[in-house]
Order: C-alpha cells, then structure tokens, then sequence
C-alpha cells in the first residue's frame, strides 16, 4: 500500500483555478493511499477550506506576521518545522517565486523532493519587480528539483526568461473533471434572431484577466439590438471598479456579476458562447478546459495559451486581445453557424478527454513528485 507524504503548499484557500484543482488532485490521491497535508500561507479567504476539511486531510495555515525581508526567513523557518513534524516525502509548492523560500526550508528539514507550480507566462514586462522575481526563482534552483508548467508556451518563457534548463523544468497540463459535465446539450444550435444569447466567463475579477473587453463587446451587441445576457462569474478586488464600468457602458440590464460559484457546470450548460477573454500571460485557465468539456462553443483571445490549448482556432474562435469589435463578432458567428460550432466544440470535448482531465493531471504530477511505487 502507498504510504506517502506530500505537502502542499496553498497562497489561500480562495475558489480559484490552482485551489480547485489541488482539492481536486487531493481526492484522487486519497484513493491511490497517497497521504496530502495542506497549509495555506494566507487565512483567508476560505472558500474551499471547508471542502478540503471534508477530505480528513491534515490543513495547516501559517500567520505570516513578519513585513518585509523578515517575512522570506519567517516562510523557511515555518516550513522547515512543519516539514520536521510531518516528514513528507515530497513538498509542492503552488506559489511560484516564494516556492524558493519553501524549498529552502523543506530541504533544510530532509525533504527529499520539492516541485513548484508555474501557471503564467513570466511577466519579462514589469521591471524592477520582474528582477526581483527573477532573482528569487535563481535562489531556489539548487533545491527545487522541478518547475511544473501547466502549458508549453509557460514553459518556454520560463526557460528564455529565467534562464534555467529544460531539465529543470516539465509541462504537465491542467485538468478538470471530464466526467463532471453533460454532453447532451452537444448539437448543433440556431439561435434566431429574437431569441436571447446567454454568454459567459468564468474566471477571478483581477487584472491579470480581460472581462472589460468581454463588458465592451456586450454593449456593441445591444447597440446593433441583439438580446444577450453576460454572465461574469467569479470574485476579485476589481469588482466595483466592474461594477462602475457596466453602469458606464450602459449594460447594467444584460451584464451581470455572479460572483464565486460552486456550481460551474450546470451554468455552463445554460451558455450559448463562453467566451476567454484573457491576456498575453495567461497560462492554462481551468475555466476553458472546463468550458470545452461541457460543449460551449468558445471564443478566445488569440494569445498563445489559447493558440496552444484551441489548436490555433481549429476548436474555437479567436479574436484578438482587447479588440471589443472582434469579440462581438465572433459572438455573432458562433449565433449564426451553428453547424461549424458543432464540430468545434465537439473535437474540443474530444481533445480534453484526451488530454487534458484531473486523473492525468494527478498521475503526472505524482510521478514528478516521486509520489507513485
């Protein structure tokens, strides 16, 4: 029977896209005897805290009281206790940047394998904060064993930006759970021009996200007197400045804010087009995979997680980033070619049964982390 230890390391236990597929990839490990903990370096918000407590699974939450440079050593030394108490075999961390300061710690305590996550593309573009961060993923490459990048494009920038080897590094994509969602909505559908098209974005309400072109696209849509609804689901810190743009756009009665919802697959089901509205740094959203799972046919922005995961417009539309006009357009063509949106988001559910869901996330995750006999 497989009896190892891993800890994970968590930023927060907020319903987003890294905590959703850790509690994810937990469960899974459950079944093959792995044994999880998880620790939290931040205490809220706790969204998912109860859904892991569910899972009996040891949850640890550190009180990061220190500011400054302090707080880095106050990290290694927290880890390296906890290491010392629980003796895991293997330690992932899921912040990139301060996974250096884990890895330290870990390793220091006798861990003898410590993987980090990588989901975005390094953001080369940001300065003096991009040397800062450069400069801490360069302190942790003599004890972190492997960078996990959930895509290709991930993985190539974070070889030409942080100037690690390919050796340091490895691509496991992201998952979801495939069988979660219903394929019975799969057909071709004509949506006449009375009728009310229901789109949708799944994803946190922070910068690193686009939903202001998405806001923008609605509004070009109810200028020319097509009847939609926008759903955008999901919470961040810029929910009122959202708020302040739907009022200003005029599209308080079509654009709505769900919020933070548990319920992700049925509101797909309910979705004419989701739409990914994402930036340059993107990496692999969940919501996407999730999308392409349930059916919806897709319009993406055209940055190369996207290009790499839709194979480059073939499993869904693609428009420019920030270009509000492309966006409604595609919208609209999605509506009126139901037939070649058929096909599409049937090679997309496809192409994720393949390759793309939590079982295979967790396995190969597994395996990086020396987790399996």
């Amino acid at each position: 029977m497989n009896s190892k230890r891993v800890l994970i390391v968590l930023t927060s236990f907020c319903a987003e896209g890294t905590p959703i597929l850790v509690l994810d990839m937990v469960k899974l490990w459950l079944k093959q005897g792995i044994k999880p903990n998880v620790i939290a370096l931040k205490s809220v918000p706790t969204d998912l805290l109860a859904e892991f407590q569910s899972l009996n699974v040891p949850i640890h939450c550190l009180s990061m009281g220190s500011s400054g440079y302090a707080r880095y050593a106050q990290l290694t030394t927290e880890i390296y206790r906890l290491c010392r108490d629980i003796r895991p075999d293997a330690v992932l961390s899921m912040p990139f940047g301060w996974h250096s300061f884990i890895a330290w710690g870990a390793r220091l305590a006798g861990v003898k394998t410590v993987a980090a996550h990588v989901g975005n593309y390094p953001p080369y573009w940001t300065g003096t904060a991009f040397q800062k961060f450069r400069f801490f993923v360069q302190l942790g490459r003599p004890v972190t064993h492997r960078l996990i990048c959930c895509s290709r494009y991930v993985e190539s920038g974070v070889i030409r930006w942080f100037k690690v080897s390919s050796q340091e590094t490895v691509t496991i994509y992201n998952g979801c759970e495939f069988d979660q969602f219903n394929q019975n909505n799969i057909h071709p559908k004509k949506i006449e021009p009375e009728q009310t098209i229901t789109i949708g974005m799944v994803a946190r309400l922070e910068r690193h996200k686009d939903q202001p072109t998405l806001i923008r696209a609605s509004r070009l849509l109810k200028e020319r007197g097509i009847v939609c609804q926008t759903w955008l689901i999901g919470e961040g810190s810029r929910r009122s400045e959202y708020e302040e743009l739907i009022q200003s756009e005029n599209v308080g009665d079509c654009v709505h804010l769900l919020g933070m919802r548990r319920d992700i697959p049925e509101l797909l089901q309910q979705l004419d087009v989701f739409v990914f509205s994402a930036k340059p740094d993107e990496g692999l959203g969940v919501a996407l995979l999730e999308a392409m799972a349930s059916g919806v046919p897709i319009v993406a922005t055209r940055v190369p997680a996207c290009e790499e995961v839709l194979d480059n417009g073939q499993l869904g539309l693609l428009v420019e980033p920030g270009n509000e006009h492309a966006m409604a357009e595609a919208i609209l063509q999605i509506a009126k070619d139901p037939l070649s949106s058929y096909n599409r988001v049937k090679e997309a559910r496809e192409k994720v049964q393949r390759e793309f869901t939590i079982a295979h996330m967790a396995q190969e995750y597994a395996r990086c982390l020396k987790l399996l006999p």
